[in-house]
């Protein structure tokens, strides 16, 4: 691994040795490594438990004699009353055919119990003795005449529009997801374009491959660009992932930033029409 070649492992601490429920923490996260080294830090959809993310703030990379210094800070929040409380984090070196985590030493905080309250009587049960009044008979026949009745009229109609009921209601699910992935991403893509703010631009991202692992049923999120290209072949699309990873990990704007997650958006609409295409076209869903 061209990590362990150069001899330097990522270093994981936290800023402070102590947590309490619900107040925040920070956790410093940073690597030296070749200047010709491709590294990731785990974003804000990586599992942070016990803990739980708020934000990240990554840093410019420097470079010197030794090597290229990056390093990031998370912001995180912990709700675990246990008394030790540990944390290892990875950083993700580029290959030519994948991404190696290569993971930090655990760092622990110790628990302090100043806002933690625990409860040491036990609850005493008290007999209720009070009467309560019955309730008058209910006619449980008309009951069952009338729920048959109902299933019977439902069954006919979905015997006879029950596909093409079906079928339309998975249009309509399929449509309001697509909207609410829509309103989101523009939102955000908006937002890095008048402000020049990147942590919207990744987070735009974030979005886009969300919702692309639950419309298409495959794990988006986790997927490196090469592996989302693979399964979206488009040579726009690879183009933009790749100047957008530049942008985001490097944490150098672009004039062209939104240029490129308009290309993504585009990418994710034509899968979104392709399977309104394959619902409407298959006899049997």
């Amino acid at each position: 691994m061209q990590l362990a070649s150069y001899g330097q492992k990522p270093s994981g601490i936290f800023l402070t040795d102590s947590v309490e429920v619900g107040k925040p923490v920070y956790f410093s996260l940073s690597i030296r490594h070749k200047p010709n080294t491709e590294v990731f830090f785990p974003d804000t959809s990586f599992n942070f438990s016990p803990f739980e993310i708020i934000s990240k703030t990554s840093f410019v990379s420097s470079t010197n004699e030794k090597g290229t210094l990056d390093s990031a800070v998370y912001h995180l929040v912990s709700f675990d009353v246990s008394n030790v409380q540990s944390l290892r984090m990875p950083v993700y070196i580029f290959n030519k055919k994948d991404c190696t985590a290569v993971f930090t030493e655990p760092d622990s905080l110790f628990l302090i119990r100043s806002n933690v309250f625990e409860k040491t009587e036990k609850p005493v049960l008290v007999a209720e003795t009070g009467l309560l009044p019955l309730s008058s008979q209910f006619n449980f026949s008309v009951l069952i005449g009338s729920v048959a009745l109902i299933i019977g009229f439902i069954g006919s109609i979905y015997w006879v529009f029950g596909q093409d009921i079906y079928k339309q209601w998975q249009l309509i699910k399929l449509q309001r997801r697509h909207l609410e992935y829509l309103r989101s991403f523009n939102r955000l893509m908006r937002n890095a374009r008048e402000k020049n703010n990147i942590k919207d631009a990744e987070k735009a991202i974030i979005v886009w491959k969300n919702y692309l692992e639950r419309l298409e049923k495959k794990p988006f999120a986790t997927y490196t660009t090469r592996e989302i290209v693979d399964n979206m072949p488009d040579e726009a699309l690879a183009e933009a992932l790749k100047n957008m990873d530049g942008i985001i990990y490097g944490q150098v704007i672009s004039k062209n930033m939104h240029t490129y997650l308009e290309v993504l958006k585009a990418g994710a609409t034509r899968n979104y029409q392709n399977k309104r295409r394959f619902i409407l076209d298959s006899p049997v869903i």
